[in-house]
């Protein structure tokens, strides 16, 4: 089977979509993964296993609709399986998996057979490093990684320096430059779970950015000197996942229609839309980038 990923925003051709058919014990605000669950699951709001099921089967048709090939995870009882993107990820034709919290390491069994007589690169002991936090660019690797003290050892610091490390001895060829993100176990508006929950390349050339969330100005400034426009979002835009969306090719994007304000700016430069409700999904911390795992674009 073909892999290939060079940037965000190639034509998909193939992808894995995440499944939300058995989500398993009921989760609890203590044992949650991120914060956006965790608000959810407090106010009583945190979805049924039904509704995001028929969210991603959608998304699926949607998918299917549009010419690309759709694969799913291999149903494991009582295991959430919803976000196919943080159990691996294409960087060029290799394929890496991830090394993500022990809660979620049972979902590697339901992917691995999809990718029967590819070489599977694994990152070293001690690294850390799921799919979320990784963006492929044109000749680099933008990645969100935690390095402060006292921010290493929170649940949501999901990439550490060891995994930027192993990627930057990897792809010589391509800058690999670190990503700095704010981060808390129980508030959404200080948490940047992954990088792109934050940041999102377009098509043209543009990029979508949440400025407040990153810890660092001038590794901000470095990331968004890439791009010829800039679409700011606010921390409570970020929050909703407004800037995880998915190309289907470099001028059409799925977005969820409750976006009115980014759809509208997004439409003025020219990019096509396809809505896709994912209210429910996003209520458990990640919306269209999250759930789906690239294989092939052109």
């Amino acid at each position: 089977m073909k892999i290939q990923i060079d940037n965000e925003w190639g034509e998909l051709k193939r992808v894995v979509v995440g499944r939300g058919d058995d989500m398993g014990q009921a989760t609890t605000a203590e044992t949650s993964f991120d914060p956006t669950s965790r608000a959810h699951l407090i106010d009583g709001t945190y979805p049924a296993a039904r509704d995001v099921d028929a969210q991603l089967k959608r998304l699926s048709d949607v998918l299917t609709e549009c010419g690309v090939e759709v694969q799913h995870p291999t149903g494991i009882v009582d295991l959430e399986q919803v976000f196919a993107r943080d159990v691996g990820l294409v960087i060029e034709d290799r394929f890496f998996r991830s090394v993500m919290i022990g809660e979620r390491q049972r979902e590697w069994d339901g992917i691995q057979h999809l990718l029967d007589g590819l070489e599977i690169n694994v990152i070293p002991d001690h690294a850390r490093m799921e799919g979320g936090d990784v963006l492929v660019l044109e000749h680099c690797l933008a990645v969100g990684v935690t390095r402060d003290p006292d921010l290493v050892g929170l649940k949501t610091a999901r990439t550490n320096q060891k995994a930027l490390d192993f990627l930057i001895s990897e792809f010589p060829q391509r800058e690999v430059i670190g990503i700095e993100l704010h981060k808390h176990d129980q508030n959404p508006l200080k948490c940047a779970l992954h990088l792109d929950c934050a940041f999102m390349p377009l098509g043209r050339g543009e990029a979508m950015v949440c400025r407040e969330a990153f810890l660092h100005v001038d590794q901000l400034n470095a990331l968004t000197a890439r791009f010829s426009h800039v679409i700011d979002i606010s921390l409570t835009e970020a929050a909703l996942l407004q800037s995880n969306l998915l190309h289907i090719d470099p001028e059409t994007l799925l977005i969820d229609p409750r976006f009115t304000r980014i759809s509208e700016i997004l439409q003025q430069r020219g990019y096509r839309l396809i809505n896709v409700p994912m209210h429910h999904v996003g209520k458990m911390g990640g919306l269209f980038r999250c759930t789906t795992l690239p294989l092939l674009r052109n």
